[in-house]
């Protein structure tokens, strides 16, 4: 199990909610707290032993120098994973003023859609719809907050992808487990000692020679936007993303403005324009007040207006209100 590399480096107390199965993000404050997300619900863990800053400190430096890094206070902050996938995200001295903060999102399985339709995270016609369009090898997004459900979404949707297809799939840090034999798995890397730094711009580039039927990012979180779009208007169809944004409508923004990053020579409204060709459908994912992970939105994209510079887009779904489903 991935956890047992780090565990001997950590208390007991904390030893034990690393293996908990029903926490996915445990979240360690320094010594001023710790937190931990139940079914979506974040609450409060009291210890009975309470531990020094410098015991943790100590551990944490174990645990990045066991993945391959180093943490040191000219390089605080540290973004990796374990081999299940689950992520690891550290900000230490002197950037966090009571002691090192440390973030694990575990990964402690993964659904199928049957299943998250079964949970109410997921209408079963919206499944059935994106099927539909990744059959057609439309291309799309999945949208929301952070914690919202995204990678899960995607991995469940990923699974109705024929078989026999080869996948290209782009992360950082890797975490979805593909069942496909003939997918590739590769992940962008930040620049640490004695290795340079490999960009996901520079990953979607190496994909197109490699005869993807499909190339799978896992975040568009830069300029790669530009270079996926590229490669959505030039044949590359079945892509499938994630993005983080307040709305289905707000994620083509979002991948507008991250293209336009890529150079700053674009023009606005061409990127725009580029992006309602490249994508032909957007999900919304949101976590509610309650914990309740769930599809709030799916749109179709159906062009670009120049005229009033906003995208054209089809509501095929959204859930309803809290108050009016009440």
């Amino acid at each position: 199990m991935s956890f047992d590399l780090i565990l001997p480096f950590f208390p007991d107390e904390l030893r034990t909610l690393l293996l908990d199965p029903s926490i996915s993000d445990l979240m360690i404050n320094g010594t001023t707290g710790v937190y931990a997300d139940r079914g979506g619900v974040v609450e409060h863990i009291v210890l009975s032993t309470p531990y020094s800053n410098d015991r943790l400190q100590a551990a944490i430096e174990r645990v990045a120098r066991l993945l391959g890094q180093d943490l040191t206070s000219q390089n605080p902050i540290l973004n990796t994973r374990l081999p299940d996938g689950s992520r690891v995200a550290v900000v230490g001295s002197p950037s966090s003023i009571n002691g090192p903060t440390f973030t694990v999102r575990k990964f402690n399985r993964w659904f199928t859609s049957d299943e998250l339709i079964a949970s109410g995270s997921l209408p079963v016609e919206i499944r059935d719809v994106v099927v539909g369009f990744i059959g057609e090898r439309k291309n799309g997004i999945i949208s929301g907050g952070t914690g919202s459900g995204k990678t899960t979404l995607m991995k469940a949707l990923l699974d109705h992808v024929p078989m026999q297809e080869r996948l290209i799939v782009i992360e950082q840090p890797a975490e979805l487990k593909i069942a496909h034999p003939n997918a590739v798995r590769w992940e962008a890397v930040e620049a640490i000692p004695g290795q340079v730094a490999v960009t996901p711009s520079q990953l979607v580039a190496a994909a197109l020679r490699h005869r993807p039927d499909r190339i799978i990012m896992g975040e568009i979180r830069d300029e790669c936007g530009y270079d996926l779009l590229q490669a959505m208007n030039t044949g590359h169809g079945g892509t499938l993303s994630t993005i983080h944004a307040k709305s289905a409508w707000d994620a083509l923004n979002r991948l507008s403005d991250l293209a336009l990053s890529a150079r700053p020579n674009l023009n606005h409204s061409f990127v725009r324009s580029e992006t309602a060709e490249a994508i032909d459908f957007v999900l919304y994912c949101e976590r509610d007040h309650a914990g309740r992970r769930r599809v709030r939105e799916l749109i179709r994209v159906t062009g670009y207006s120049h005229a009033d510079q906003s995208f054209q887009t089809e509501e095929i779904y959204r859930a309803p209100s809290a108050a009016a489903a009440a």
